[in-house]
């Protein structure tokens, strides 16, 4: 069993933000798939789809609470099923990627990620694959918060959209444990 979990800040009013790219990949994903819908489920407080691929059962999970506490929809889904923590991939945005850039990975630490602080903590260890993608840094470090809930400049929409087909093969090689 997969668990495929994309980290954002649910409400709409975040949507279209550099905090939120996953979003926006994830319904590429989704429709590029032909995966279908996500689904709201109170007891994992994410909107989530399980579904067969490659012969694996894939749990995919957009947790519906602030990044911080992503936790409470990853921890207690790895749990319940008894996912192995190598079984997990965790989609976030990252700042500190030049432009473009995207990286899968296993075994990153959280650096300044509180969410991912809070996941490791819960999953007592940091062996689980990421997919990060570049949203940029600002100019300084106090800028981080504004900066990250901005929406993206329209030359940078396009090198995110470049970039839907990448995402869609890490994800999909994740999944057929092809990486």
């Amino acid at each position: 069993m997969k668990l495929v979990v994309w980290l954002g800040n649910p409400w709409q009013s975040y949507k279209a933000t550099r905090h939120n790219i996953w979003a926006t990949m994830l319904e590429n994903f989704l429709d590029l798939e032909k995966v279908w819908e996500l689904k709201y489920d109170n007891k994992w407080k994410a909107e989530m789809l399980t579904t067969e691929q490659f012969g694996d059962k894939v749990i995919f999970c957009f947790p519906q609470t602030y990044m911080n506490l992503s936790w409470e929809s990853v921890w207690p889904l790895a749990k319940f099923y008894k996912i192995k923590s190598e079984d997990i991939l965790v989609l976030h945005d990252e700042i500190d990627f030049v432009v473009g850039r995207t990286a899968f990975k296993k075994w990153w630490s959280a650096a300044w990620h509180n969410w991912l602080k809070s996941i490791i903590s819960k999953l007592w260890t940091n062996d689980f694959y990421r997919v990060r993608i570049w949203v940029w840094r600002p100019a300084t470090s106090n800028m981080v918060a504004d900066y990250v809930l901005s929406t993206f400049k329209p030359n940078e929409k396009e090198l995110i959209e470049e970039k839907f087909d990448e995402i869609s093969d890490f994800i999909l090689n994740f999944i057929k444990n092809e990486w």
